[in-house]
């Protein structure tokens, strides 16, 4: 009997550590496997947060340069350069640290804030020129018998009114250069990261570690989008 014990118990403790080294040998390699999926998809989603960070500061640049140029066009590059005066001044102003400093700042931006109603006083006075000039040629056009004469004043209109509207033309052909490299930078991040993110999830798959691409909202200066860095969904 005890010799029969001794058997069943060697057998017993055989099986058993043949069990765990079986079970060693099927599990060794697939959380190997595991790991190195992991750590592929935690890779790619710092690489895509980088990529993502430079395409949001190159986009942000694009916008401040943008925004700049359009005051530029709008108020002029005189008056434009005043402003920027302006808020220097005001600057020194609220910095002065005695009022000697201050008085001088005082003086500083009233003399600027003078200019800049000069300055807009002159601008004023040019649509005003502008504007009689269109209203005193309809007038003559409407007095006017014959078709050529009519054409001819027509085109004095138009000059007038183009010049009242080159701004315009400007700004709008600013914002159209704006919007194209606006877009060129988000299509760009957006196309690599997607492919970034589709390679790794079918590099993860292949390792038994199922992920899918997880959306996430990003700024890119006035615009957002969808951009998908990855998600473990199961191993």
């Amino acid at each position: 009997m005890k010799k029969l014990l001794s058997t069943i118990l060697a057998m017993t403790l055989s099986f058993s550590v043949g069990t765990s080294v079986f079970a060693m040998e099927n599990t060794e390699v697939p959380n190997k496997d595991v790991k190195s999926a992991l750590e592929l998809i935690e890779k790619t989603n710092l690489d895509i947060d980088v990529k993502i960070e430079k395409a949001v500061e190159e986009a942000d640049k694009l916008n401040a340069e943008y925004l700049n140029d359009v005051k530029e066009i709008e108020l002029g590059k005189e008056m434009f350069k005043l402003i920027e005066e302006r808020e220097r001044a005001v600057e020194e102003l609220q910095t002065a640290i005695d009022s000697n400093k201050a008085e001088k700042a005082q003086e500083k931006l009233n003399k600027i804030e003078e200019k800049m109603k000069e300055h807009q006083d002159k601008i004023n006075e040019k649509i005003s020129a502008l504007q009689e000039g269109i209203i005193e040629l309809t007038e003559e056009m409407l007095a006017v018998n014959g078709e050529r004469k009519t054409e001819k004043i027509e085109g004095k209109i138009a000059k007038l009114e183009g010049k009242l509207d080159g701004k315009s033309a400007k700004t709008a052909e600013r914002t159209q250069k704006y919007t194209k490299d606006l877009e060129k930078t988000i299509e760009k991040v957006y196309d690599e990261t997607l492919k970034m993110s589709n390679e790794t999830v079918e590099k993860a798959a292949e390792k038994g570690v199922i992920a899918e691409c997880s959306w996430k909202l990003v700024r890119f200066a006035d615009r957002w989008v969808w951009i998908d860095p990855i998600r473990v969904v199961g191993f």
